[in-house]
């Protein structure tokens, strides 16, 4: 058989076996726990789940503690026929493991993939593919509270898938192959009454690597119980047995649905040993992308909306029959046409028709006026939704131009009161060396010493010794007159600038305070445009 005719013969042979779709109303989803359904998500219908997950874990032989954190993926998708869905799998993992060794601690860190998984899973018994002959009696209390035995048939699944792990991998061991095979066999029963409410219990039987060194044998048994229509809770075990690693986890969490498309959970697990101890908390979510075109759906046996409505179908298929069969014929022989008295069971058959028709007529505007109810209770959500974004859209935009304003404001006293600022030190320095009085006495007290000098050596009375006189030029007083002329003049020239610079500094203010003062007009403009502006707005 050439490799082209494979594929076809594979889908023949599977076809042969289709007894009932696997899509659900609702995303069906393998989290929060680790273990696989055994139900398809259905045909054209892709799915992605995965969560993030911390944890640490304390080896007491190795004396090793690890903090780790792992991403777990999956993509789900049913191809060709319900029963049939592939998959990826993988988690990557990234720890920091310190260890004691003596007195001293080693720090190292890893990051790899722990496994990635590419396989198929396929739905061979399915218990509920007769939802409409397995149905709740409704009519019978007994019906609807006995047990079923059958209800312990499981359905039933298996899975064949390879395994990918990469070269020198440090999360398994040395003589690992890069490429393995994984066989699983899945087994789900779901439990709905009165009593118990919804419960599902999901067991895998797992046979991993069997063509390498350390093949892995483990088991994982998942209950879950729905609360109500949003929320879920589950308990799950898991085991494991290898040369490699052998350990029992527990796992506890929940599940909430966000909506049809889009489930989120949360869960913590832990182990019962000490080599290494387990403790990790995880939570992430699944999303479903429905391009499934089918109205095939499956629901809880009994409850089953599309049996419901096949039900009706049927039911109004043979009303239709009966009143076709029923239905006045005109012939020549009609007493009505023919002015005769008409028989008693003529008058009889047209009302037992009449009736038939008339109700119906009632049943197909009853069934009218319910939906237009409901498109206009739908059209006035739209329209209430609507409104309040376009109310919050307003709200959000007068807010938006309430903060710029202020902001502005803001900016505007900033820059004012820095003009402040910069004007009086400005002034500040040009008053700060302009000392005019100060430098005015400093002048007359150095004329006065100047006097006083010229005094003590101007002598009052002649002397009369025998010694040689004192020529005159050693008391020059034309040359002091003419240094005294020179520091008055000095002084007048001093005065005369200070003068000027006191006039600049007052023509400079002058000018300060007139630009201030256009500015402030400016500014008060631009206000009361803004105001104006903002009338004219709440009067539109």
């Amino acid at each position: 058989m050439s490799p082209k005719s494979i594929l076809p013969f594979f889908v023949l042979i599977l076809s042969a076996f289709v007894s009932q779709a696997q899509y659900t109303e609702k995303i069906n989803s393998n989290r929060p726990g680790t273990s696989q359904g055994a139900f398809s998500v259905g045909t054209n219908v892709l799915q992605a789940e995965g969560g993030f997950g911390f944890g640490k874990e304390k080896h007491n032989l190795l004396n090793t503690k690890t903090n780790f954190f792992n991403f777990d993926y999956s993509a789900r998708y049913g191809l060709l026929i319900e029963q049939l869905e592939i998959r990826l799998d993988g988690r990557l993992r990234s720890d920091g493991v310190r260890q004691t060794i003596g007195s001293s601690e080693e720090k190292t860190t890893r990051t790899n993939f722990e496994y990635n998984t590419l396989g198929a899973k396929y739905l061979i018994f399915d218990p509920y593919k007769n939802p409409k002959k397995d149905s709740v009696n409704l009519n019978s209390w007994k019906a609807q509270h006995r047990f079923k035995w059958k209800t312990l048939i499981p359905a039933v699944s298996a899975y064949i898938g390879v395994n990918y792990v990469t070269k020198d991998n440090p999360f398994t061991f040395p003589e690992d192959e890069a490429i393995s095979p994984k066989v699983v066999i899945m087994t789900q029963n779901n439990w709905t009454t009165s009593r118990i409410g919804n419960w599902v219990l999901v067991t895998n039987f797992i046979i991993d690597k069997v063509t390498t060194e350390m093949p892995l044998y483990g088991w994982i048994i998942t209950s879950t119980h729905t609360i109500n229509d949003k929320w879920a809770v589950f308990g799950e075990y898991q085991g494991q047995k290898s040369d490699f690693y052998s350990d029992d986890i527990l796992r506890v969490g929940g599940a909430y649905l966000w909506d049809k498309n889009l489930q989120l959970d949360a869960h913590i697990a832990t182990n019962f040993k000490d080599t290494p101890s387990i403790f990790n908390f995880s939570f992430g979510g699944s999303y479903r992308f429905d391009w499934h075109t089918k109205d095939e759906i499956i629901e809880q046996p009994g409850l089953e909306g599309g049996v419901k409505e096949k039900e009706e179908e049927e039911i109004l298929d043979e009303e239709k029959k009966d009143i076709d069969s029923y239905e006045y014929e005109e012939d020549e022989t009609d007493s009505l046409k023919q002015g005769k008295i008409p028989m008693i069971n003529d008058f009889e058959d047209e009302d037992f028709r009449q009736a038939l028709e008339q109700d119906l007529d009632e049943r197909r505007t009853a069934e009218r006026l319910e939906r237009e109810r409901i498109e206009s209770e739908k059209q006035a959500k739209k329209d209430e939704k609507k409104s309040r974004k376009e109310e919050r859209k307003r709200a959000k935009r007068e807010a938006k131009e309430a903060k710029e304003a202020e902001k502005a404001l803001i900016k505007a006293e900033k820059e004012r009161q820095k003009m402040i600022e910069d004007i009086d030190s400005e002034l500040n320095k040009m008053e700060a060396p302009q000392d005019v009085d100060q430098e005015l006495e400093q002048i007359e007290k150095e004329l006065e010493d100047l006097e006083k000098e010229l005094e003590s050596e101007r002598p009052s009375k002649p002397i009369e010794t025998e010694a040689k006189p004192i020529p005159e030029e050693d008391i020059d007083i034309d040359k002091a007159y003419e240094e005294m002329k020179k520091q008055e003049e000095k002084r007048r020239k001093k005065e005369e600038k200070a003068r000027k610079e006191e006039e600049k500094r007052r023509e400079k203010e002058e000018k300060m305070r007139l630009k201030e003062e256009q500015k402030k007009q400016k500014e008060k403009e631009k206000e009361e445009k803004k105001k104006d502006q903002k009338k004219d707005d709440n009067g539109n």
